[in-house]
C-alpha cells in the first residue's frame, strides 16, 4: 500500500483515520519538495479568533460590508472545507 500505512493496523482504524493518515502522507511529501502547505485548522482558529473583534467592529460601523462579507465568506469556506 501506497503512503506506507501499516497493513496490519487497517482492522484498528476507521475510514476518517485512513483519510488524514493520507493526508498528512501527502503534506509531508510537498514539504519535503519545499512546496508550500496551508494548514486548514490552523487558518480557522485564526479566522474563529478573530470574529469577536471583527462583529463588534463591524457593528460599529467601521468595517465596511464588502469586508465583513468577505470575511464571513472565508470563514464559511474554511469551516466548509474541515468538515470534508
Amino acid at each position: 500500500m501506497s503512503r506506507g500505512f501499516p497493513l496490519s493496523e487497517i482492522d484498528n482504524w476507521n475510514t476518517g483515520m485512513l483519510i488524514d493518515w493520507a493526508l498528512e502522507y501527502d503534506r509531508m511529501q510537498k514539504r519535503a519538495r519545499g512546496e508550500a502547505v496551508h494548514d486548514e485548522y490552523e487558518r480557522y482558529k485564526q479566522l474563529k479568533a478573530m470574529e469577536p473583534q471583527i462583529e463588534e467592529l463591524h457593528a460599529q460601523g467601521r468595517i465596511r460590508a464588502a469586508k465583513y462579507e468577505s470575511y464571513k465568506q472565508t470563514l464559511a469556506d474554511c469551516e466548509r472545507r474541515l468538515r470534508g
